[in-house]
Parts: C-alpha cells; sequence; structure tokens
C-alpha cells in the first residue's frame, strides 16, 4: 500500500514536471510509475499528431546529491522509431534535474 502510494504521488509530480517541460511540443495524457520495477511508462500526444506515443523508461534512477534531485533514465522506449534515435542519442544516462517544488514531494515518500 505504501509502495502504491508513492508510486501514485511520483505519477503525479512527474506528470506536471514533464508537462511544464513540454508544453509547447505536446502533453503528458497518461503517466505511471512501478517503482518495484524501476520504470515508468507514459502517453504523451505531441502537437500536429493525431495518435498519443507510447514511452517506457526502463531501469531508472532517483538520486539525491548535494541537497539536489535527479532522475536518471537508463533505457528509454517510444512507439516512434525516430524518437527512439533521439532518445539513445539525447536521454540515454542523462541526469535530469528534478525542480524544487517537486524534490520535496520526493523527500515525503521516499
Amino acid at each position: 500500500m505504501i509502495r502504491r502510494l508513492k508510486d501514485s504521488t511520483l505519477s503525479q509530480g512527474l506528470t506536471l514536471l514533464i508537462n511544464s517541460r513540454i508544453k509547447s511540443y505536446g502533453k503528458v495524457l497518461n503517466l505511471k510509475v512501478d517503482s518495484k520495477q524501476k520504470n515508468i511508462e507514459l502517453e504523451i500526444l505531441l502537437k500536429g499528431e493525431k495518435e498519443p506515443i507510447q514511452v517506457t523508461v526502463n531501469e531508472y534512477e532517483v538520486i539525491e546529491e548535494k541537497g539536489h534531485w535527479y532522475l536518471l533514465a537508463q533505457e528509454i522506449v517510444t512507439s516512434r522509431e525516430w524518437i527512439n534515435i533521439v532518445a539513445e542519442n539525447f536521454l540515454k544516462g542523462q541526469r535530469f534535474e528534478i525542480p524544487e517544488q517537486y524534490a520535496k514531494m520526493l523527500k515525503l515518500v521516499l
């Protein structure tokens, strides 16, 4: 039960974070965190597209370092081949800082 609450809180926070970062490109329709399996599943509707894309982040890590929180994605797989290439070249293994307002949520559930 605690893990489900944690996953739900992380899902809500990540949805807000990602939507704030991609608002020029589209929006997250659905996001689900599974902390036991260490994966995140997203459904994103990009502007100009009729069908949403499916995104799976496998082997993610949430890292705290010197008071800052980061999300590290080891593998990103999407339903669009060209986005898989972009993810491999620019996102894989990159740390993304989690803004303080969302990091506070993490502190409560981790």
